[in-house]
């Protein structure tokens, strides 16, 4: 005798839901995969110090596909490691971040103020122009790739300041390339050093490099722009020579993985990377009317952001080829960074953006 049981049981399954790894891999995939999309994406997201989820997606060039291990840049999310390497040179009694730029450097350039002090570049207070908004300063590069540009030069590209040091908040790359030279000044090492001896090594970050002055090991995900602004991307990693890593120095030119720079991020906010007192510094945040729902505060080398109703720590990163996210949620210790290889692209921003959002969401239902 046959029975239906089977057949009317098996209708009445309901599905699975879909696990958090299979929906947030759909929102990464949603993303990427064509002109008007993102070209490759990596993601870590983990609470404390447990990776949780290791997401990739899209391609570094065509047919080869962006994978874990890949290095991207990761842009201004390098000034944490500034402000994180200023203030720990600062625990070792090297500097006070009271110290003025005159107490280290002779630059004796009529654009920099030699009274500004360490704690008002940290924090975006010393009217300093961004020194990447000189008209020849790509010019230069451009012309010899393969020549890296010295770095205390980089300096003469600073132009007229905007206002008088302490008056006012405003983001320039040339505070944190001031950094730079402090922390060269007063570590007496080069800056890659000052970082791998001081974290790199010690927090087993091991894929983590300062391209400026020192090689970049393992696979890099190749940078995409859109040089011509035609709307089609060029692979400009052959461009990517001495002279950029020069450039970009202090300001952006950290390359790391998506995993190591998750980890950085416990490190930093919840983690050891520096004493307490150190980071009550850091997370002492400037209330700052930005326009932008989303970020509202600065402190050293930190943004303060919110999503879905819960305060972030962390940073956001754009240079040629990469752009980068790396939020921090201290109350439940959720870290998620992104890291893209490409720039200046129609919908890149937006698409970074509603990725890192997106997820977040998600994630907060559970978390």
């Amino acid at each position: 005798v046959l029975s239906c049981s089977n057949s009317s049981e098996s209708e009445n399954v309901i599905p699975e839901s879909p696990t958090m790894e299979e929906r947030l891999q759909a929102i990464l995939d949603s993303k990427i995969g064509g002109d008007d999309k993102l070209k490759g994406v990596a993601v870590s997201i983990r609470i404390s110090n447990e990776e949780r989820w290791n997401l990739v997606g899209g391609v570094s060039e065509t047919g080869i596909p962006i994978t874990e291990n890949m290095r991207f840049g990761i842009a201004s999310i390098t000034k944490t490691a500034v402000a994180a390497t200023i203030l720990k040179l600062e625990e070792e009694g090297l500097l006070s971040l009271d110290d003025s730029i005159g107490d280290y450097l002779n630059l004796n350039l009529p654009n920099i103020d030699d009274s500004i002090t360490i704690f008002q570049l940290l924090n975006h207070l010393t009217g300093l122009k961004g020194y990447f908004q000189h008209p020849d300063i790509w010019p230069t590069v451009e012309n010899n790739l393969d020549t890296a540009i010295p770095h205390l030069e980089l300096a003469n590209y600073i132009g007229e300041p905007l206002f008088l040091p302490g008056e006012q908040y405003a983001y320039s790359n040339s505070n944190y390339l001031i950094l730079g030279l402090i922390i060269e000044a007063a570590s007496q090492q080069d800056v890659a050093t000052a970082m791998r001896q001081r974290f790199w090594n010690s927090l087993g970050l091991n894929s983590t490099y300062f391209g400026s002055d020192e090689a970049i090991i393992g696979a890099i995900a190749a940078p995409w722009r859109d040089n011509d602004g035609n709307g089609t991307l060029e692979n400009i990693g052959p461009d990517f020579r001495a002279a950029y890593h020069s450039v970009f120095y202090t300001a952006a030119d950290i390359f790391t993985t998506a995993r190591d720079l998750s980890s950085w991020s416990y490190y930093l906010y919840e983690g050891n990377a520096l004493s307490d007192t150190s980071k009550t510094k850091m997370l002492n945040f400037l209330d700052l009317d930005t326009g932008d729902p989303y970020w509202s505060g600065y402190g050293l080398g930190v943004r303060r952001f919110h999503f879905h109703g819960r305060e972030f720590w962390g940073h956001t990163g754009g240079m040629r080829g990469y752009g980068s996210f790396m939020l921090y949620e201290p109350i439940s210790g959720l870290t998620i960074t992104m890291l893209n290889n490409q720039s200046r692209s129609l919908n890149g921003p937006l698409l970074r953006f509603e990725l890192v959002n997106e997820m977040l969401y998600e994630l907060l239902q559970e978390f």
